[in-house]
């Protein structure tokens, strides 16, 4: 079984990469080294290894107004209990945690967060090929380039807002799922699809190797 979260609430996980190093990660993640330490003790600052999973502290600049990280962007004419009924989750579980959002009047490009239930999909790569399998037995795809180094999950989503494609989906392998703007490597989808792809999965969302 896969561990998508094993972070306490408050933290984000991230999964350390080839090259990295902690004051790295602190910087890209607007933390610091003493935080990072302190949120997960017995580290080795001086000595952190590809794969190990880290617990950084939530910081609203990189995550705005979702701690889970399950963004939503609005597109074209949706409703709040169109939106809901997709997750799995209520209208008022959305209100709550969207503070100041009037539910009757989205606006296309408007930002929402999910909040953590189970994911209404699962994700399939081999092959070149990306395939959505839907909770209702539909399914969608693209083609890709890159491969999955094995099965994963979402374990955070970065939205870069105004920027076409620039949507990444991190892996609790390592790796990420990225529009061809964003310029971030691993599989990557294009950027029409990769839009799409950013709203229809949240994190905890199972990405198997086919």
């Amino acid at each position: 079984m896969i561990k998508c979260n094993t972070c306490p609430a408050g933290m984000t996980p991230y999964t350390v990469r080839s090259g990295d190093t902690l004051w790295a990660i602190a910087r890209s993640n607007g933390t610091t080294v003493d935080e990072i330490v302190a949120a997960n003790p017995g580290i080795d600052p001086d000595n952190i290894s590809i794969g190990q999973q880290l617990c950084l502290p939530f910081t609203g600049e990189i995550y705005p107004m979702c701690r889970i990280g399950n963004y939503y962007v609005v597109r074209g004419d949706i409703d709040i209990e169109t939106i809901a009924a997709y997750f799995g989750v209520t209208v008022d579980m959305l209100t709550k945690n969207n503070l100041g959002i009037d539910p009757q009047v989205l606006f296309n490009g408007q930002v929402l967060c999910i909040p953590v239930a189970p994911s209404p999909v699962r994700i399939e790569i081999g092959g070149g090929k990306l395939r959505v399998i839907h909770k209702n037995g539909g399914e969608t795809g693209c083609e890709v380039e890159g491969e999955l180094s094995g099965d994963a999950c979402i374990i955070t989503k970065q939205l870069n807002i105004g920027v076409s494609g620039a949507r990444i989906l991190n892996l609790s392998d390592g790796g990420a799922i990225s529009g061809r703007s964003s310029g971030y490597g691993g599989v990557v989808v294009p950027d029409a699809d990769m839009d799409a792809l950013f709203n229809l999965a949240p994190v905890g969302t199972q990405v198997i190797r086919v």
